[in-house]
């Protein structure tokens, strides 16, 4: 390589680092070249501001000489706003201006300081293990760069670092790396721009430019499969699903509803097993006029969520009230029923497309005190006849003749309501939020007070009384 950097101590990296990086954005104004527009327009183009050279006493650990500062120019071209999806989403360029005679090969990194990133948690490893990268140099085919973190050994300051790894190429006298990124949803847990470095080395480390590096994140819509939905059949016997929103908007909980389809009027009862989700999970069973239990298996498509259904048996108008349990250890919810005299029973999910109930067990008498019984989190929540809510939460083990804890108070006047169903639209909690309806045809949701009590209400809307079912 005719070009030589000296190789330096980790110190002495870091202290050029400074100097070629935090005096030029200390002096120049605006900040980072490519920063976004604040109107909402394009980025910035880039520009290489004018920056005094760095003094030894800017830039050198006490005691030590200060260190030489690369000669080399990065201009990173655009922030790249970096969202869970597709690789492409984020997409930036830095351009390396290498020294005047640099030759052999030549590697690059970007690194964020750790101390940006929020606490609980969110370390540099774990981070760098949500986000995902492809990289192209000076127009080559994109390969994929591994982003790495760690800890702070205290022989490596750079260790703890937020870094992606460029590959190595030949010197050019200018180079071009393109960067497409993308992140898993909650790699950090809110909108952040996070500022760094972009540094270009030689073979033997020794750094021959940087420059200022810049990314922001956006947290983007929860995915589907976090998501509820709450589906209603209007008077006509059209089924009718609204999917959940963002889990922080929990005052418009739903996007507009979406025709599934016609002929749901033939059922006296639609139970949800397990927690709905907009990516079109969790299965139903309805049961119609003539007594026949009918299975619904989700389909994953959103624009028709459930499979053709699949007959169980006859003889279910014998219960006058059906509900569902927690999801058993087959991941599959049990299904339970009143029958006239008020004894409640138990049919464990065997987790076959066939067959998919055991045989009924039986909980105990007494459930003809409840005027509406409603599946709610990993259990049940029940009204009695004085209006006076009772919340069952699931046994953990899921063994024996009963599957609820003993009862809990939640609150009276709940007879005001004419519709309850546990759902998990508002707030991602796998069913453990509410809707109740009243008379006047408002829609209400209730977040979760404590474990499998349900807390404050919300409004959500008024006409939901066009339904004449809601789960």
């Amino acid at each position: 390589m005719t070009h030589r950097s000296s190789r330096m101590p980790r110190s002495g990296l870091m202290a050029a680092t400074a100097a070629a990086v935090l005096m030029p954005l200390t002096l120049a104004a605006p900040a980072l070249a490519g920063a976004p527009n604040p109107s909402g327009g394009a980025p910035a183009p880039a520009s290489t501001p004018a920056s005094p050279a760095p003094t030894a006493a800017a830039a050198a650990p006490h005691g030590q000489a200060a260190p030489a500062v690369p000669t080399g120019v990065v201009t990173q071209a655009y922030v790249p706003v970096v969202t869970p999806g597709p690789l492409g989403a984020g997409a930036t360029r830095f351009t390396v201006r290498l020294p005047q005679g640099t030759t052999g090969q030549v590697g690059a990194v970007m690194a964020f300081d750790p101390y940006q990133l929020p606490p609980a948690g969110y370390t540099s490893w774990r981070v760098a293990s949500h986000l995902h990268a492809v990289c192209s140099v000076n127009g080559g085919p994109f390969r994929t760069c591994e982003w790495a973190g760690g800890i702070d050994d205290g022989d490596d300051p750079l260790a703890a670092y937020l870094r992606l790894v460029m590959p190595v190429a030949d010197a050019t006298a200018t180079m071009t790396y393109d960067v497409r990124i993308t992140a898993d949803y909650g790699a950090l847990p809110d909108d952040q721009l996070l500022h760094g470095w972009f540094r270009a080395t030689d073979a033997d480390g020794g750094s021959l430019a940087v420059g200022s590096a810049q990314l922001q994140y956006l947290r983007g819509e929860t995915p589907a499969a976090a998501r509820g939905v709450l589906y209603a059949r209007d008077a006509t016997g059209e089924l009718w699903r609204y999917e959940g929103t963002d889990t922080s908007q929990s005052t418009v909980p739903f996007k507009p509803p979406a025709k599934v389809g016609g002929g749901w009027n033939a059922y006296t009862a639609i139970i949800p097993l397990g927690a709905q989700s907009a990516a079109a999970t969790g299965d139903v069973v309805a049961r119609d006029k003539d007594g026949v239990l009918w299975y619904f298996a989700h389909s994953g498509d959103p624009a028709r969520p459930f499979a053709p259904r699949v007959r169980i048996g006859a003889g279910w108008n014998i219960y006058t009230a059906l509900s569902a349990t927690s999801d058993s250890g087959a991941r599959h919810a049990d299904l339970v029923a009143r029958d006239r005299d008020g004894v409640l029973w138990r049919y464990r999910a065997t987790g076959a497309a066939g067959a998919p109930f055991a045989p009924r067990e039986r909980i105990g008498a007494g459930w003809n005190a409840y005027t509406a019984i409603s599946p709610y989190g990993d259990g049940i929540v029940a009204r009695d006849a004085s209006g006076v809510l009772w919340s069952y939460a699931a046994r953990p083990s899921g063994t024996g003749t009963d599957p609820f804890e003993p009862r809990v108070k939640v609150g009276a006047g709940w007879n005001v309501y004419t519709a309850l169903s546990g759902s998990n639209v508002a707030n991602g909690a796998a069913g453990d939020s509410l809707m109740a309806r009243d008379a006047a045809g408002r829609l209400w949701w209730y977040d979760q007070k404590s474990d499998h009590i349900p807390g404050s209400r919300t409004i959500v809307g008024a006409g939901w009384n066009i339904y004449t079912a809601i789960f």
